[in-house]
This record gives structure tokens, C-alpha cells and sequence, in this order.
């Protein structure tokens, strides 16, 4: 029955939040609800709910078979464990300066997405923006101009249950594109195996990288050891501002708070505070399911230069095609690149989920966690990946204590950044 699995799911870590039960459910039973561990869960309207199942069906957070679906997108299983299928690799970024410095790394989704749009590819794009009445708060929309589609521009480092948007999407006309998150295009994924019309709608899927997401939760707890109340928020955004760039605080009397990326990311987003369990296994770094997947591109030679450049694994002979096409045109700039960049790029993220994964499961299980049905599990050897498992889920267990959450408020941001670079040094053991 709905009411046992989809109770199950919120209860037993295995709820990514992506929002895909929502999203499809035929009845309008489901909303996703923010969670006082500041995560979006499901909650079901159960005088709605008729008991088709099809929440759990295409839950990618209780069953990912990525066998399976590689067959469904690519007609192929990969041959790459880390990459998976791809085309081809490159470094790009946005020919717009004004999209370059105000985006996450190059810009590359902003201006696909536009370009779409002005071409008429799609007649509209599912986006993530910050609500402009609650500033912490993301608010999933379909930009159809390139205003609409500037007001996302920029990553979301908050819980996003972007699937919610499947029902718009299916009431409205037109093709569209969409950008998520691995999880996010998993459940998108899933829910196109049994809706022929969803999978007809969607003709361009943009997935980000990934390394984990951390609760609401993280951020308000950054904001308070900057000094910042959260209601005093106007509006905030996560990157920008250049390359690796800063988060921006626009404070209600109109000052300006700012905090660099890395000191952030090293100190608080990095270490796995605030983390939900079921992100820790998730074995999708470079968003193997999508038709074309963007990241930053960490390379030694790059970050010398300070300015974005996104990485990017084309997928499909559509965004293969649309990615020429936009060079072409004078959108964006690209550079070819060996695929091994790529893993360079990435690489204590492609170690952390793809050889330590099953080391992770068997931790959990062995406490009497329930895990997801993943296949493949990438096999794991030696001790060193379970010795790498254990400061992530300490991080998790302790932030996830009020009272140590009241003491992270004041361990200094050194201290904390000591403590990422002991995590990143048992990752490269792996």
C-alpha cells in the first residue's frame, strides 16, 4: 500500500527529496514538506491516494538500476565505470561576461538554455531560483524567456525537490528542458519509463554534478557563525562574483555580507555536516543519466586563471549536436579535452562514490540502516574505504545532535577547515 511504502521511504533514509512521487502522482496526493531537519519529505493526502503504487515505481531514492535505465536512455550499458556512456568531453564557458562572473563556473547551462529558447529547441526550461519573499527558500519554476531563465542562474546548495514541477510540465504545451541534480534526473528518468507523454515533453535533460547536498539547515548555521539573522535575509545566492566566487548576502537594510566559496565549502558544506544519509549513497557523480552534464571544472591549470570554466560530458547526439551548434553561433566557447580531465577534475568525488559505496552500504546495514537496491555497486577492496566512511557519517550523526549543532556555531572556521582536509586525505587512500 502508498500509506506503508511511501511512510517508509521518509522514515528510513532512503527519501532523496527530489520530488518525483509529487510530481507524478495521478491523484495529487503527495506534497513535499520541509522537514525540521531541514529536508523536503513527502506527506500523502491519504483520502486522495487510490493505491497505484506508482509513487515508489519511480522513487529513485528506495531503487536505482542504473543498468536498466542506461538501456532505456542510451541502449547500452556503459563501459566507463566512472564516466559511464558520454560522447565526448569538453572545458567551455559562456561567450555573455555578465553570465560568466555571475555564474557558478562557466555559465554553460545559462546560455544552452537561452539559446534553446531562442532557437525555439524548447519552449521552456525547469529551473531552480531563490524565492524573492523567502530568500532561503528555492522555488522551482519554468523560465520561458531569458529573463526568467537569468533569475536561476547559479547552484542551489539546499534541498530542491525539482520534480514537483512534473505535473506543470504535463498540463502545459511545448517541450522543455530540465536541470537537476543526479537524483533529480533519476527520478525524471524513472518516471519516463511509464509516461510516454512525460518522456515525449522533456527533450533536453541538463544534469549538474555532484558530490552531496547539504539540509537547509547548513546554510542558516553558516549565516549565524557569520553573524547574519537569517530574517535580516533580503536575498542571497550561493556562487558568483568570479571564479571560484563567494556566497552574497543582501541583508534588509541593503548592506552587502560576503564569505568566499572554498572557505565555506572547506568548513561546512564539505565536511558532511547536515548531510542526508541517503546522498552518502549515491553513486552518480558526473549525472551518468542525463543528456549532457556540467560541472566545475578543478584543474590545476584552470584555477590559476580565476576565471569559470565548466566542465562538460555530452551524452547524446541531440546535445552533442546542440553544444556545436551553440559554439557555432558564438554562445559559448569550447575546448575538446581527453575524458580523463574530467575524472582529474573530480577525482576524490568519482573515489568517494564509486569505490567506497559498498563499503558505505555495509556499514549502515551492519547498524541496521535500510539501504537502496543500487546496480551496479561498484566492488569495493582493502580497509581504506570504510576508513573513509566513518568521519562522514560521524559528521553526520553529530551535526545532527542540537547540541552540537549549538557547538559548531562556534568552533572556529580554521579548526573546520582542518578537519575537510583530514576527510579529503583519507579519501585519497582510497
Amino acid at each position: 500500500m502508498v500509506e506503508t511504502t511511501v511512510k517508509e521511504i521518509g522514515c528510513s533514509h532512503l527519501c532523496n527529496g527530489c520530488g518525483t512521487c509529487a510530481g507524478i502522482c495521478p491523484s495529487n496526493a503527495i506534497r513535499m514538506d520541509r522537514s525540521s531537519e531541514g529536508i523536503y519529505l513527502p506527506t500523502i493526502e491519504y483520502a486522495k491516494c487510490n493505491n497505484c503504487g506508482l509513487c515508489l515505481k519511480v522513487c529513485p531514492g528506495h531503487s536505482i538500476d542504473f543498468e536498466k535505465l542506461n538501456m532505456f536512455v542510451f541502449d547500452k550499458v556503459p563501459k566507463d565505470v566512472y564516466l559511464a556512456n558520454y560522447i565526448n568531453c569538453y572545458i567551455g564557458h559562456s561567450t555573455d561576461k555578465g553570465i560568466r562572473w555571475s555564474a557558478s563556473s562557466g555559465g554553460i547551462v545559462t546560455s544552452l538554455l537561452i539559446f534553446g529558447l531562442e532557437e525555439r529547441i524548447i519552449d521552456g526550461a525547469l529551473v531552480t531560483r531563490m524565492r524573492k519573499d523567502a530568500p532561503l527558500e528555492p522555488e522551482v519554476i519554468i523560465a520561458r524567456t531569458k529573463e526568467e531563465v537569468v533569475t536561476a542562474l547559479g547552484s542551489k546548495y539546499c534541498p530542491v525537490p525539482v520534480n514537483v514541477a512534473i505535473t506543470k510540465m504535463l498540463k502545459e504545451k511545448g517541450k522543455f528542458a530540465v536541470v537537476g541534480l543526479p537524483c533529480h534526473i533519476h527520478g525524471i528518468r524513472k518516471a519516463e519509463m511509464l509516461n510516454k507523454r512525460l518522456r515525449e515533453k522533456i527533450v533536453l535533460h541538463i544534469g549538474l554534478f555532484c558530490s552531496h547536498m547539504t539540509s537547509s539547515l547548513g546554510t542558516e548555521l553558516l549565516l549565524e557563525k557569520i553573524g547574519v539573522d537569517v530574517n535580516d535575509v533580503a536575498k542571497l545566492s550561493y556562487r558568483g562574483h568570479g571564479w571560484p566566487g563567494e556566497m552574497s548576502i543582501i541583508l534588509r537594510k541593503g548592506h552587502r555580507k560576503s564569505i568566499p566559496y572554498i572557505q565555506y565549502w572547506d568548513s561546512i558544506f564539505g565536511t558532511f555536516f547536515l548531510t542526508p544519509i541517503r546522498c552518502t549513497l549515491c553513486s552518480d557523480a558526473t549525472n551518468e543519466l542525463s543528456d549532457i552534464s556540467v560541472g566545475d571544472a578543478w584543474l590545476p591549470d584552470l584555477e590559476k586563471k580565476g576565471k569559470g570554466e565548466s566542465i562538460i560530458v555530452t551524452r547524446t547526439t541531440d546535445a552533442e549536436r546542440l553544444l556545436q551548434v551553440a559554439q557555432s553561433e558564438g554562445k559559448i566557447h569550447i575546448i575538446r579535452i581527453d575524458c580523463d580531465h574530467v575524472k582529474q577534475s573530480q577525482s576524490l568525488n568519482l573515489k568517494f562514490k564509486k569505490k567506497a559505496l559498498e563499503a558505505r552500504i555495509s556499514l549502515l546495514r551492519h547498524f541496521g540502516k535500510k539501504t537502496p537496491y543500487v546496480n551496479p555497486i561498484p566492488h569495493t577492496s582493502g580497509i581504506a574505504p570504510y576508513l573513509s566512511s566513518i568521519l562522514p557519517y560521524l559528521s553526520i550523526y553529530l551535526s545532527s545532535n542540537k547540541h552540537w549543532q549549538l557547538i559548531l556555531k562556534h568552533v572556529p572556521f580554521p579548526i573546520l577547515r582542518t578537519y575537510f582536509r583530514v576527510l579529503c586525505a583519507l579519501l585519497m587512500l582510497i
